[in-house]
């Protein structure tokens, strides 16, 4: 089975969500060195926005700018999202709808309606589709990035940022103002769809604090996709987190 644009190479989403004007960064880095914080960790976690219990379901639709070696595309993704599920469909440049995608923990169920083909294949598995680094992470998740101030293990600063190393390998980077999440790092590749996230651009949408803009970079950081989201809503009284795949097809389980 192939979905729309899938290469060789190992793709990533990022997503930027036009929520209302405001100005953005080109910077894609967070410089400056770092040294041991004496601040207590609890009172920088409680700087970053964590709507757990109130941030529930998203949807919204938008264009997927990708951009690897040797290729540029875009894709329009109408999406579906809440604490457990994430519900992607997808459509070409001219408006075909080629195929879903519905991530679950730790699987993800394909349906290619172009080709009446339904694959399920686990969240690190990479071979069927270029959208398996951002399918493998919650989009929820994704957008609202918690951090649990029992998982951190060192706290740094510099003038500006602080820098959380925490337990699972991951370095998490804030910003010293207001607690928005500027960059993850991931230092332990093994498993790892993704090597770097960074968040830009934030603004208030319905009360939340949510980026506009989340650039992904791929394990191997030579690919990169950027999502620009046309409408978004904030939990959604109802929403679709179901493939409706016809009783012929059978799901092939890779």
């Amino acid at each position: 089975m192939r979905l729309p644009l899938q290469q060789p190479h190992y793709l990533l989403l990022g997503m930027l969500f036009m929520f209302s004007a405001c100005s953005s960064t080109s910077e894609l880095t967070v410089e400056g060195n770092f040294r041991p914080s004496e601040v207590p960790v609890d009172k920088i976690v409680s700087m970053i926005p964590d709507y757990s219990g109130e941030l529930v379901t998203l949807s919204g639709k938008g264009r997927a700018i990708i951009s690897e070696p040797g290729n540029s595309d875009r894709v329009t993704i109408d999406f579906a999202t809440n604490e457990n599920r994430s519900l992607l469909t997808i459509q070409n440049r001219i408006g075909i709808e080629g195929g879903q995608m519905l991530v679950e923990q730790d699987s993800i169920l394909i349906y290619n309606r172009l080709e009446k083909e339904a694959q399920k294949i686990s969240i690190y598995d990479g071979r069927l589709t270029s959208l398996n680094e951002l399918t493998s992470i919650n989009m929820l998740d994704l957008i609202n990035f918690k951090v649990d101030a029992g998982k951190v293990n060192v706290l740094q600063e510099n003038e500006s940022s602080f820098r959380l190393l925490m337990n699972n390998g991951l370095r998490v980077i804030i910003d010293g103002d207001n607690g928005r999440v500027q960059s993850v790092e991931q230092t332990i590749r093994q498993n790892s769809p993704y090597s770097r996230i960074f968040y830009e651009s934030y603004s208030e949408l319905n009360g939340y604090v949510l980026p506009r803009k989340i650039t992904i970079f791929s394990a191997d950081e030579h690919s990169r996709v950027v999502f620009l989201v046309r409408s978004l809503e904030t939990n959604p009284d109802r929403i679709n987190l179901e493939i409706d795949i016809p009783d012929n097809i059978k799901i092939q389980r890779l």
